[in-house]
């Protein structure tokens, strides 16, 4: 992995990411805990203006794709950090409007990603020889997880030693830091492939995915499985935007212990990301049920453990195996779905089974005055033991795609 720091473009870029991914994660941690404070409704519009944007990332790979990827990077992180500024400005003059601006933030950084992520995704390989690039990938992806972890417990502790206005800083300045990383970065990248001019049927939206689309529903096991995906990702979805009002309300606890829970599930992630290498060794059809079994059992431990320190340990281990899960998931879908089409197959999958988080997140927030928090944890352990006894079932045994079990026959 560290080979790949050699190359200066990327060592540029992968400085001002780790800087300006560890801002944000300390602000979402402040942003969240502020807004909770204010009103537990505000929570699912926090989440709504988080998730919706996600849902703009099929146009910002459209974009990217007609336009210069390296200067839209740079744009968006320009942008982001003078939405921050501005952000800090009105805070300054009216304080009490903070859980508002905060929310703005929120939805310009998540619309933000929706375009930068695209772009770093065509720019990356241009920055480090062919060979490195699967070494810069997995630095990449461990730095994210690492910030996130790290600066979710420095967030929690965060409000409560040096205030919101501090944070708001060193968010404003991890991003135009990030800027000028980027700016430095374009000076060290290979140029981009030219542009064509695009067709009359290229410029349809959406019709670069109608071959995704048909490659999915050759998947018979995933079309089986996809309710059931939906609604697992629903429950998180509504489960993790209630956390800090969990933390506060139900255990009766601080912004610290917040902050450690959240940097315990994004921690326990990075350990099962880095080992589904390893659970890759055995079935994989067994080894993900039985994950998404263990998860599941967790959660239902997490609700009805009262304690912040033991709540800590079940999200950490919740962590793990949903880390590993996803990861080997996302491996055995690799194998079965050509090269040729991955890309739109994978950037329709991800708006697919991410579809039903905006309205989960808005729910979650509602709820809290109907129903006990209980029960969206209580659902998050239902759906996840049900997605796990699931996939034992239907999981294609075979993932070279030859199986008439793992793809439906061409009509």
């Amino acid at each position: 992995m560290i080979a790949s720091l050699r190359a200066v473009g990327f060592r540029w870029l992968w400085l001002g990411q780790l800087l300006s991914q560890f801002g944000n994660a300390v602000f979402l941690i402040m942003g969240f805990w502020v807004i909770q404070l204010k009103s537990p409704f505000l929570l699912g519009i926090a989440g709504l203006a988080m998730a919706i944007p996600q849902i703009l990332a099929v146009i910002g790979g459209a974009v990217v794709d007609r336009y210069d990827a390296k200067h839209i990077m740079l744009l968006t992180d320009l942008l982001r950090g003078t939405a921050v500024a501005v952000g800090l400005v009105i805070i300054a003059l009216d304080p009490q409007a903070s859980p508002y601006i905060i929310i703005a933030v929120i939805g310009v950084n998540a619309l933000g990603t929706a375009f930068f992520g695209p772009a770093e995704a065509v720019v990356l390989p241009l920055l480090v020889p062919d060979q490195d690039l699967a070494a810069a990938n997995g630095l990449y992806s461990l730095t994210s997880q690492m910030t996130s972890a790290i600066g979710a417990g420095i967030g929690g502790a965060a409000i409560a030693t040096v205030g919101i206005f501090a944070v708001f800083g060193f968010d404003l300045v991890s991003f135009w830091f990030s800027a000028l990383a980027i700016f430095i970065m374009i000076r060290y990248s290979r140029p981009l492939a030219p542009k064509h001019t695009a067709s009359a049927e290229t410029k349809r939206p959406f019709a670069g995915f109608r071959e995704g689309w048909k490659m999915i529903t050759t998947m018979r096991w995933f079309v089986t499985l996809l309710p059931l995906i939906l609604l697992t990702n629903f429950t998180f979805a509504g489960g993790l935007i209630l956390l800090p009002y969990w933390i506060h309300h139900d255990l009766h606890s601080t912004a610290f212990w917040y902050g450690l829970t959240d940097g315990a599930w994004s921690l326990g992630m990075m350990i099962g990301s880095l080992n589904a290498g390893w659970l890759s060794r055995f079935s994989l059809e067994k080894t993900i049920s039985v994950s998404g079994i263990l998860q599941g059992s967790v959660m239902v431990a997490f609700a009805f453990t009262h304690a912040p320190g033991v709540d800590l340990v079940w999200l950490f281990i919740g962590g793990v195996c949903n880390g590993a899960t996803n990861a080997l998931i996302f491996t055995m879908l690799q194998r079965l779905i050509p090269e040729a089409i991955r890309g739109r197959t994978f950037g329709l999958l991800i708006t697919i089974v991410t579809a039903a988080t905006p309205l989960a997140v808005f729910l979650a927030g509602v709820s809290v005055s109907i129903i006990p928090t209980i029960w969206w944890y209580l659902a998050m352990a239902i759906t996840d033991v049900a997605f796990g006894l699931s996939l034992w079932r239907v999981i294609p045994k075979n993932l070279d795609g030859s199986s008439g079990s793992v793809l439906a026959p061409e009509s």
